[in-house]
């Protein structure tokens, strides 16, 4: 019986290792295959100025640039390549101003010969009814237009706002997926719309996020079984972490093993090398357009693919432009004097302010969790903005907060232009319309404002880009605290310029724009509740909504109208003095670092764990004594037990 059993194997490992010799064989005849692709370009339509690692400025990205260096690697693998973009193409800087009106974005990805990309979050920062405008904009302006996939995205119920979003996705159209022809493949694209993201969409609705995984596997069937795609890519707007427990989209490739590549968007990462999850590659390229991703790809549907290459192309000023994205581009920038920079009015190039120094990047702030001056220079404009457009009805701005996540860009040394002020603080649409997070001032109760610092010390671990910029706050936590029981120590800037400690049954007032502001419910969720706060009035009556704390930039107009807060920044910098004498204002050297407004204090000390807690943890610190006294009690028990178990007389 074990001789069949053996023979059986052996013919079965033949019959194997014929069909693998077939399968390779084809695969050999097959030629590679090419994917060229991008992510989170934040409408970074021309280039910017960075510092390279050796600290150098030099250039970086434009779509220009891009589209020569894609032309050029299909110009070098004809009929097999395909390119792809992850999502988040727009919000970022002045091109978005034409999102709603001129879809900018898209119609450049499609002269640029984009073959599919899909929806970010920060495509929903316009609201679905700014989305609807858009892909309507797309589709009777452009020419040749990108794919564009989004399976778990949908509209729900029955009102004006859903059907609009319904009836945009149709016309675009807007599919689960795409099927590409390259190299006699079957090549199936799927665009997913990750639970981080959706967490970063406070102003998506009506718009409705299916489950990601689930929805990948149902579309995955579809494009094996259906329409037999040869290679499945996932243009994924998820991210990746480098604590791979905390990756999406490796929770993604381990929940569907039937993908083969995904193009790993929304985290900004840059993988130098593929992660492979299975039979799934990942793959990242950064963001801004400042690399082109290239994947080549050997093998079949059957066996699975494997790179034969992988690089992250830079996009640098020794590539020409290409004059047809070129043209364009200068078109839309024009659009962008006439149509919205006249209305403040300012133009594209005028330079506002100057600096001595580099600031830091955002990037780097968020990955080193400190203050900033940048932070600062940010922080303090709000609160001084608010104070000029209040005039004499001013009330005291105790804390003015703004999230790193939020600041996009920096300021080198040299020059600022209104086109880099904008870029800082690109993001947001306001309910007037118009580009640009408001401004909002309205107070909480000095426990709820505790719960607000929290976010520092027990947010930001778990959600980097959370961390905050303050003016009006010197701050101490123990990171090694309960989470949500963290800050040690805190003093807040009264209307007499001191600083006093935190009291609890004042009420103070905040500044920070409408984003901030929508993701309070956020933080509410992910601390479980532990850290709510409810806006309030003068009064401490609790507001029907942050918005109602609007301020009004013009109070002499009717009604209330947006402070901006990149208008804002453009003002201040204007309004710095001359330093040097050549007729540009200077921002003030304070900025040039952090001024020691927050800080880490960590320590294992048990008193400095303990003293000064919160409700959290006092009942822990109760769980923990009740816990050692009734071990306590039981071991005491058992040893009197053993002791009178010993002292009884032997019957012997």
């Amino acid at each position: 019986m074990l001789t069949k059993i053996r023979g059986k194997a052996a013919a079965i490992g033949i019959v194997l290792a014929l069909g693998a010799g077939a399968a390779w064989g084809a695969s050999q005849n097959q030629p590679n295959i090419v994917l060229l692709f991008t992510h989170d370009l934040h409408s970074n339509v021309l280039p910017r100025l960075v510092l390279d690692k050796s600290g150098t400025r030099t250039e970086s990205g434009g779509f220009a640039r891009l589209a020569t260096l894609i032309r050029a690697e299909r110009d070098r693998t004809p009929g097999v390549t395909l390119v792809l973009d992850g999502g988040d193409f727009s919000m970022g800087t002045l091109f978005h101003t034409l999102f709603m009106s001129e879809s900018a974005e898209l119609r450049l990805l499609g002269i640029m010969g984009y073959d599919a990309t899909t929806l970010g979050n920060h495509e929903f920062d316009f609201r679905v009814g700014g989305l609807v405008k858009s892909l309507a904009a797309a589709k009777a302006k452009g020419t040749t237009l990108p794919a564009l996939v989004a399976s778990n995205v949908s509209f729900e119920g029955s009102n004006a706002e859903a059907e609009a979003g319904r009836k945009a996705f149709r016309d675009y159209p807007v599919r689960d997926y795409a099927i590409f022809e390259r190299g006699g493949r079957r090549i199936g694209v799927f665009g997913i719309f990750g639970r981080d993201a959706v967490d970063d969409s406070p102003f998506a609705e009506p718009a409705a996020f299916i489950d990601p995984v689930a929805e990948a596997r149902r579309v995955v069937d579809l494009l094996r079984t259906r329409e037999k795609a040869d290679l499945i890519v996932c243009l994924s707007h998820s991210g990746t972490s480098p604590d791979r427990r905390k990756s999406a989209d490796v929770r993604l490739a381990e929940g569907v093993p039937s993908i083969d590549v995904i193009v790993s968007a929304h985290t900004h990462t840059i993988l130098d090398r593929p992660l492979t999850i299975g039979r799934t590659l990942i793959v990242s390229s950064g963001y801004n357009g400042d690399r082109l991703g290239r994947l080549e790809l050997a093998g079949t549907g059957a066996t699975g693919y494997r790179p034969v290459s992988y690089d992250l192309l830079p996009v640098g000023p020794d590539i020409a432009d290409d004059p047809a994205v070129s043209e364009a581009a200068a078109g839309f920038k024009g659009l962008i004097e006439r149509q919205f920079l006249a209305r403040y009015p300012k133009g594209f190039d005028e330079v506002l302010a100057e600096s001595a120094f580099d600031m830091e990047t955002p990037q780097a702030v968020e990955v080193s969790s400190a203050e900033s001056g940048l932070g600062n220079l940010v922080a303090d404009v709000f609160r001084e903005a608010v104070r000029k457009a209040e005039g004499a009805a001013y009330r005291h701005v105790h804390v003015a907060v703004e999230p790193i996540g939020v600041i996009r860009d920096t300021v080198l040394q040299g020059r600022v232009s209104v086109d880099l002020a904008f870029r800082i603080l690109s993001l947001g649409l306001g309910d007037d319309g118009e580009p640009g997070y408001a401004l909002l001032g309205f107070y909480l109760t000095g426990r709820e404002l505790r719960r607000l610092l929290e976010v520092q010390a027990s947010i930001v671990p778990m959600k980097p880009d959370a961390l905050l910029q303050f003016s009006g706050v010197k701050l101490t936590y123990n990171p090694r605290r309960l989470p949500f029981d963290r800050v040690t120590a805190a003093s807040i800037l009264d209307p007499d310029g001191a600083y006093r400690p935190l009291d609890s049954r004042k009420l103070y007032r905040i500044v920070v724009n409408s984003y901030t502001a929508a993701m309070v419910g956020y933080v509410s969720r992910a601390s479980h509740g532990l850290l709510k706060m409810q806006p309030r009035d003068a009064d401490g009556r609790v507001l029907a909504k942050a918005e109602d704390g609007a301020v009004d930039a013009d109070p002499a107009l009717p009604g209330v109208q947006d402070l901006k807060e990149w208008t804002a920044f453009v003002n201040a910098l204007r309004a710095f003095p001359d330093t040097n004498g050549n007729g540009i204002p200077d921002i003030p050297d304070r900025y040039r670092g952090p001024e020691g407004r927050f800080a880490a204090a960590p320590s294992w000390n048990p008193a400095k764990l303990i003293l000064g807690g919160n409700g959290l943890t006092l009942i822990v610190l109760a769980v923990f004594l009740v816990i050692v006294v009734v071990v306590f009690l039981v071991v005491r028990r058992i040893v009197r037990r053993r002791k009178a178990r010993r002292s009884r007389p032997s019957l012997v």
